[in-house]
């Protein structure tokens, strides 16, 4: 009789578990989201800056462009994996890392 008291205490308990692993689910996606679009915007603003001082035709411009070019074309992918990964942080890590490769092999190493 006494376990039969404490069952509904025990499922309220455990959807209120399910509940807040849910929400720190979406928060992670969240941050991860947050994280790339930040990062993005810091890149994409100083390579921006980068081919509009040294002017369509250079070398710093071609190297600008193909490092943005890049970049912008991993980011979609990425997005969508936050949804699938389990641990969405991991992607924009991974993200991080491939978009510094990128800079790196473009000429850029300020964002080590």
């Amino acid at each position: 009789m006494a376990t039969e008291a404490w069952q509904p205490r025990i499922e309220a308990l455990e959807t209120k578990v399910v509940e807040l692993a849910t929400q720190l689910d979406q928060r992670t996606k969240e941050m991860a989201y947050m994280y790339i679009h930040s990062n993005w915007t810091l890149i994409r603003w100083y390579l921006t800056r980068e081919q509009d001082r040294a002017g369509e035709g250079s070398e710093i411009y071609v190297r600008a462009k193909n490092a943005e070019t890049l970049i912008d074309g991993q980011l979609t992918r990425n997005l969508r994996d936050i949804h699938f990964e389990p641990q969405a942080m991991d992607v924009a890590y991974r993200w991080r890392i491939e978009s510094t490769v990128i800079l790196k092999e473009n000429g850029y190493t300020f964002f080590d």
